[in-house]
């Protein structure tokens, strides 16, 4: 067996500690992979599928393995009662949940938001997986840490994936909306100040950016965004503009009472 010395590829592509360096390639087997350059060398993922390449269970994802799992436990039982992850279980979730969260960092460097929202979806799964049906404690609790984390990049994802589509009610929508989510998981866990978390302060400043680049007619043009997403049954879409018109009216509330 024959071994390839990377050192000139890592000259080629030199580290920068202050900034994530993020590529794509065309595999020799015409595979697109993403790769990171860290301290040490050079990160490899695949672009679809589970970042690794793996099929654990013969399916795409531990996470794919165990809801189809747990439908079958739902069938047979009528409830996901006594479904229950062990401790092994659980760790290689939080395995698969640190690759995908390593891919949708690179993905977000290459402002390919849609997979972005792709991959945060998977570990938002994930962390809801092992907090409601696992056997310890500490494995339920384990991965809400990270839970606004992922939120916020979600909500970030989302946002400008919809001003790439030129949807500048949607984005300040979905800001709103990840702004929602935070507080719903802080008051859900009971500690700690929302307002003071890095994640939060991050989600408002860039709902107050959205926001002060919406033209002078923001709240018609919500509207309309409104009426077209309920005509064509986006309902999810709906739901994240009736938020955005919500915020919006309370914005104009606020102004006209600072005057």
């Amino acid at each position: 067996m024959s071994y390839i010395d990377l050192h000139t590829t890592l000259r080629e592509w030199p580290y920068d500690p202050d900034q994530i360096s993020v590529r794509k390639i065309l595999g020799t087997d015409g595979v697109v992979r993403i790769q990171m350059r860290v301290e040490l060398g050079i990160l490899q993922m695949d672009a679809e599928g589970r970042p690794d390449g793996a099929h654990p269970h013969n399916c795409e994802s531990l996470l794919e393995y165990h809801r189809k799992r747990l439908l079958v436990h739902e069938e047979r039982n009528g409830t996901t009662l006594g479904y229950v992850l062990n401790a092994d279980q659980c760790q290689e979730l939080r395995t698969e949940a640190s690759l995908y969260y390593r891919r949708f960092v690179a993905l977000f460097v290459l402002e390919e938001y849609a997979e972005v929202v792709r991959d945060t979806a998977h570990n938002l799964g994930i962390f809801d997986l092992c907090r409601d049906f696992a056997h310890d404690s500490d494995d339920r609790a384990c991965l809400e840490t990270f839970r606004p984390y992922v939120l916020m990049m979600d909500a970030r994802a989302r946002a400008y994936h919809a001003l790439q589509e030129q949807q500048p009610a949607s984005a300040l929508a979905h800001v709103n909306r990840g702004i929602m989510h935070l507080r719903t998981h802080f008051d859900g866990r009971g500690e700690g100040d929302v307002e003071s978390c890095e994640e939060m302060k991050m989600l408002r400043a860039l709902s107050r950016e959205l926001a002060s680049q919406m033209p002078e007619d923001s709240l018609v043009v919500t509207r309309r965004a409104l009426r077209t997403a309920i005509e064509n049954e986006r309902f999810e879409e709906a739901a994240r503009l009736r938020d955005a018109l919500k915020n919006l009216h309370e914005q104009e509330h606020d102004s006209g009472d600072a005057g």
